[in-house]
């Protein structure tokens, strides 16, 4: 029996017993997060991986030459752990030991993505893992959801970060919502509360040489979009047109994730 290395969701460190080796009591009162505070947690870029649709399409595929009896020998690379410790917080050990339970789960159920180079990236409800080509070494780590662990997750702890946003600075973003279907984007997208992400602001800022009120001129120019240059491209992800730019919004149109001045590439 050790002491729980993790805080409850007001930031108070637990102090209750536990024999779990993650050193996660799991008890009612303990959320189990690795920071005390939510304001260290990076901002949520990108899509979410892993969707039931994904897991469906791709459950055919094969993972190669491993099993879960064979997790406990995977090696994990120090750039798999950093992602990890980047994005929850918590020690080297943790975050190692966290990765192989989440690879065990994934080899069961997930997305499987294979690249060029015989890489494979397991995905699942946000969460990525990515094999070596032999499948003997994890070597990569990410995930949409902001501080909360897959262990987390999948025990149903509720994120600290909720409700919609308006993309202020300094306010998190929605969790994460269903996909919407290219007919439903008109009736779901708003352009007056979509979380706008660093990134959009940067480069929105960057493409017009702006220095104040980017927000409100993105808001101004998503106002003028045009329903009929809707597309929907790779993972789910949309493209829309609007005041002579061109938008990538998520797959549940919560979240503004890029903004040129040619359309994205099919």
């Amino acid at each position: 029996m050790s002491v729980c290395t993790r805080f409850r969701r007001d930031g108070v460190r637990c102090t209750n017993q536990t024999e779990y080796v993650d050193g996660w009591c799991r008890a009612d009162e303990c959320d189990g997060f690795l920071r005390a505070e939510q304001s260290g947690a990076p901002e949520s870029v990108g899509v979410p991986h892993g969707t039931a649709k994904h897991i469906r399409m791709s459950r055919d595929l094969p993972v190669g030459d491993i099993s879960v009896e064979d997790v406990h020998d995977v090696r994990v690379t120090v750039r798999a752990t950093d992602s990890f410790r980047y994005h929850h917080g918590g020690d080297e050990r943790a975050a190692e030991f966290q990765l192989r339970n989440m690879l065990e789960d994934f080899l069961l159920k997930s997305a499987r993505r294979p690249s060029s180079g015989g890489y494979l990236r397991l995905s699942r409800n946000g969460f990525d893992v990515v094999l070596s080509p032999d499948r003997g070494t994890i070597t990569g780590y990410s995930t949409i959801h902001r501080e909360r662990t897959w262990e987390q997750v999948k025990s149903g702890v509720k994120s600290r970060f909720s409700g919609r946003s308006h993309g202020g600075p300094g306010v998190p973003r929605a969790e994460i919502g269903p996909p919407v279907l290219a007919e439903d984007f008109a009736n779901t997208f708003d352009p007056a509360s979509v979380h706008l992400t660093v990134r959009v602001r940067q480069a929105f800022a960057r493409i017009h040489a702006l220095t104040s009120d980017v927000d409100t001129t993105i808001r101004q120019s998503l106002a003028q979009w045009d329903p009929r240059t809707l597309v929907s491209i790779d993972e789910g992800l949309f493209e829309i047109q609007a005041d002579n730019n061109f938008w990538l919004v998520s797959p549940d149109c919560r979240v503004l994730i890029g903004v040129r001045d040619h359309p994205f590439s099919r």
